[in-house]
């Protein structure tokens, strides 16, 4: 049975020796040192010992008078080779010798260097050899894998493709062999061509080599974001048909395209108009991206300066917009006055509700200057309290302050109870220049009693400076004036306090000087009153 065992194991060796030849063994940099007797070395799981050296020899003095051996030492060391602690060979080594390899090929121990024969270190007061050693293992490859992106997140549908790079380096101490290297691409399909291509193979890989190659894959079409894994992977042999491997992994991000970003909205209006003609707003929403879109409500609204000509609410509401779309509507719209700066037009916005969240967008917003005049008119009076009988002077201003001329013409009128005492009422057809105001007055009399509201003088002007004719009317203010008959006025007669004269105390015989009464107080009007009174009784007397 010990027979078969032998050659069983003798066999074994033989077929692992002839799977690769002594030549192709690349060995790694090795570690170097000098040991003593008694020394040690390690690099690894191997370790060289110095077991021992050449005797010492008697020393003479040379011509130089240094003390060297008597007779030349051929140097030498005696080592022991261990490997993980367990004996593996005792060699002897001197300068020159062949390095020991172990049988496997998996450890070279060479003596680089000695003390020389007749070195000093040989004398016996003096002894102290040592050998240089280096412990070499054998060289292994080492693969290193990378995988990266061009990108490191992407965005559906703005993306089309991501390039993948697989990349395997050997930074091992010697070649591989047979090298494959492999790519996953954690679901992202290839753009085109056959799945052959993630898988390449390299027949060797000398110490330091690199190898690499690229795929193009499509970026999904995706409603939420999602991330992918990527990893590649190499195996590779070394002379002994033992296999390394090398892994990596990369991660990407992919993000759906921005909803808010595909849909758009936009408000359309001519930047100027005149001030008698409407002015027509477009609004269209799209649908620029890959989604079809349902219950888009849309709303707008409108400067103050400006009146709805159409039957709108300004709301709107789209069922369903597919990618590619687009919605429209119009509406009419009039300035209400002329502004040479413009008018702000408000953006309108479109609402809805895509994969459970809510977006809004915005249209820009716009600015109308409008061309026309822009009349302002006044009309006041000077007293606003008259007596019955008394006259008022009325006055009506008209001005311009538009970015058009106007012909204008003002037309008043009186009340009931007013008489027109002097003046027109009423102001011809004039062109009325920018910022030129025309002014007229007239005087009427008041002849009722209470409170009286003059009618709103009333402006008809005429756009010319344009094609077209264009009428329009103004009103004024109403201004109240107060009539008071006097012959109704009831006076309460005024009592007049009697004044105390302040009693003197006469403190010496000498006269004093009698104090001056205060003067009564007069209430204003009381003397009128008092004549009039007088008048009644002095009346009433005759009668008698």
């Amino acid at each position: 049975m010990r027979r078969y065992l032998a050659v069983i194991i003798i066999l074994f060796s033989a077929n692992l020796a002839a799977s690769f030849a002594p030549g192709d063994i690349e060995w790694a940099p090795g570690v170097s040192g000098t040991i003593n007797k008694g020394s040690t070395m390690i690099n690894g799981e191997y370790m060289v010992k110095a077991v021992q050296f050449p005797s010492p020899a008697p020393g003479i003095k040379d011509i130089h008078g240094n003390i060297v051996p008597e007779t030349d030492v051929p140097p030498s060391v005696l080592i022991e080779i261990y490997k993980n602690v367990v004996l593996l060979n005792t060699q002897i080594m001197m300068p020159g010798s062949d390095p020991y390899i172990d049988p496997d090929y998996e450890v070279k121990v060479t003596a680089t260097d000695f003390p020389a024969k007749n070195a000093q270190v040989w004398v016996y007061e003096y002894y102290s050899p040592w050998a240089t050693i280096s412990i070499q293992k054998r060289g292994l490859p080492k693969l290193d894998v990378s995988v990266s992106t061009d990108k490191g997140s992407y965005t559906s549908y703005d993306d089309t493709t991501i390039t993948a790079t697989a990349t395997v380096t050997n930074n091992g101490d010697a070649r591989a062999e047979n090298v494959y290297l492999d790519l996953n691409t954690g679901g992202l399909q290839l753009r085109g061509g056959p799945t052959s291509q993630l898988h390449q193979y390299y027949h060797t890989m000398e110490a330091g080599a690199s190898q690499s190659f690229s795929v193009i894959l499509e970026v999904p079409q995706l409603l939420d974001q999602n991330s992918y894994t990527l990893s590649a992977n190499a195996t590779g042999l070394d002379v002994k048909d033992l296999e390394y491997n090398g892994t990596s992994t990369g991660y990407i991000t992919v993000s759906p395209k921005a909803v808010e970003t595909q849909v758009t909205i936009s408000k359309a209006v001519k930047d100027h108009i005149y001030l008698q003609n409407p002015a027509t707003v477009s609004i269209t929403v799209g649908n620029g991206g890959v989604y079809e879109l349902k219950n888009i409500h849309v709303t707008d609204s409108m400067n103050e300066n400006f009146e709805l000509k159409s039957n709108t609410s300004l709301q709107w509401d789209i069922p369903v917009l597919n990618p590619g779309q687009e919605w429209g509507t119009t509406y009419s719209i009039k300035a209400l006055e002329a502004s040479l700066n413009g008018f702000p037009i408000p953006s309108a916005n479109a609402q809805f509700t895509f994969n459970n969240k809510p977006y809004t967008v915005y249209s820009k917003t716009a600015t109308i200057v409008v061309y026309g005049p822009k009349i302002i008119m006044e009309k006041t009076v000077d007293k606003p309290v008259v007596k019955i009988g008394e006259v008022v002077t009325v006055t009506v201003s008209i001005n311009n302050v538009g970015n058009i001329v106007t012909n204008a013409a003002v037309n008043d009128s009186l009340p009931e109870g007013v008489s027109l005492v002097n003046g027109m009422t009423s102001l011809a057809s004039a062109s009325l220049e920018l910022n030129t105001p025309k002014i007229y007055s007239y005087t009427i009399r008041m002849n009722k009693e209470g409170e009286i509201k003059l009618p709103s003088a009333v402006a008809n002007y005429t756009g010319f400076a344009y094609s077209g004719t264009t009428r329009s009317v103004l009103s004024s203010e109403r201004p109240v004036i107060t009539v008071i008959d006097p012959s109704k006025i009831t006076s309460t007669p005024t009592t007049i306090p009697t004044q105390r004269i302040p009693q003197v105390t006469l403190a010496t015989p000498s006269p004093t000087k009698t104090p001056e009464p205060t003067p009564t107080p007069v209430t204003p009007g009381f003397n009128i009153v008092f004549a009039f009174i007088v008048l009644i009784i002095a009346a009433l007397y005759r009668h008698k």
